[in-house]
């Protein structure tokens, strides 16, 4: 089926085709023209027991964003349930985000997407099924996949997380470097997504730095093939570190991010591979004695995009570790258990704010290089 042009009937259609599937062969769902509008249809399920059957209310879209659920539960869900005796109700779309999955969860109502994610709940009768789909919208241009990818994208969603609100976007954009305009439709991306609360052309108000830590690195891979450089230790990551500690200062600071980084902060196994933000990457081999590897590396060398990856890092027993911002989209787009270490950081950094966001962005502009 083409998904670009998916018609609301094709919706329903599909849904019924997954719910068929999914359930035992004894159960049964059927279209039923909505009493609301005869040309859409909703579904009835029926259990082996033909006296058992419950109606659910379908909302089919081509595309439905966080705040389509916001302004949805708010007007036509809620008149429905209170209508219609709180009948259960399902979202069906091509493809459904993981923000949009997430709230819709809350709200105990239930979804299908056409790339298999799908979270069905009924209480009478007695039905769930969840499956996992597309991470990713398959039907995305590459500008809207690679909508938060990019080094000056990278500065402006460092600040949003490294910040509390409120600011404008003005402050914003002189925080991070870049243009206000650009801030400007940065912003309206994360707004559609759900990730920033803010009102038309207003201060920002909020902002789900912890989902959109898994956003941004959504559109990374840490480990690209032309921006790592992979090394052996001659001695050992230990005897490594050590050096790093002893050679003298340069600024930028080779700095730590990855593995090493997180179980400073949030341990969650021994890490194994030690990677080092550097702008001078083959000199810093050279200094080091690293032993290029095409396999077993336990050192990558990478020289980010530009000094982003180097903002507010920890300097601590003469080695700059970077920001807990930087290492959690790091491990969260690193491979192997990093995305583990990554999430076990996030909670770290959940459980007190105060140990690494600025409760200002004045405080965070007015900080010490380093902090």
């Amino acid at each position: 089926m083409n998904t670009t042009q998916t018609t609301e009937a094709e919706l329903v259609d599909a849904a019924v085709q997954v719910l068929t599937a999914r359930l035992p062969s004894s159960w049964s769902v059927e279209k039923q023209p909505s009493a609301a509008d005869p040309s859409v249809s909703d579904v009835i399920f029926k259990s082996p027991n033909t006296g058992t059957q419950a109606l659910v209310l379908v909302e089919a879209k081509n595309d439905v964003t966080p705040r389509d659920v916001e302004s949805l539960l708010g007007g036509p869900w809620r008149r429905w349930r209170k209508q219609t005796g709180n009948h259960p109700i399902l979202v069906v779309a091509p493809y459904i985000g993981r923000r949009v999955r997430d709230l819709l969860a809350e709200e105990n109502v239930s979804y299908i997407d056409l790339t298999g994610n799908a979270r069905i709940t009924l209480d009478y009768p007695g039905v769930f099924i969840e499956t996992q789909g597309a991470v990713t919208d398959p039907r995305a241009s590459k500008v809207r996949r690679s909508a938060l990818r990019g080094a000056k994208v990278g500065a402006v969603v460092r600040v949003l997380i490294d910040a509390a609100p409120p600011y404008t976007g003005a402050e914003i954009a002189r925080a991070a470097g870049v243009n206000q305009g650009y801030v400007s439709r940065i912003l309206d991306t994360l707004v559609d997504e759900g990730l920033v609360d803010r009102e038309r052309a207003g201060p920002v108000a909020g902002v789900d730095w912890p989902r959109l830590l898994r956003r941004r690195a959504e559109a990374l891979d840490l480990f690209r093939p032309n921006g790592a450089l992979r090394y052996i230790a001659r001695q050992g990551v230990g005897e490594l570190l050590e050096r790093l500690r002893r050679r003298a200062p340069d600024d930028p600071a080779p700095t730590v991010t990855g593995s090493f980084a997180a179980s400073r902060l949030a341990p969650v196994a021994a890490p194994s591979v030690l990677v080092v933000y550097s702008m001078a990457p083959r000199q810093l081999e050279a200094e080091l004695e690293l032993l290029p590897a095409e396999a077993g590396a336990d050192v990558v060398l990478i020289r980010p995009d530009n000094v982003v990856a180097f903002a507010r890092s920890m300097p601590e027993g003469g080695i700059a570790w970077a920001a807990p911002s930087q290492v959690a989209i790091d491990c969260l787009s690193g491979s192997g258990r990093m995305p583990s270490e990554g999430e076990a950081l996030i909670e770290w950094m959940q459980a007190d704010e105060s140990r690494w966001r600025a409760p200002s962005l004045e405080l965070l502009m007015s900080a010490p290089s380093g902090r």
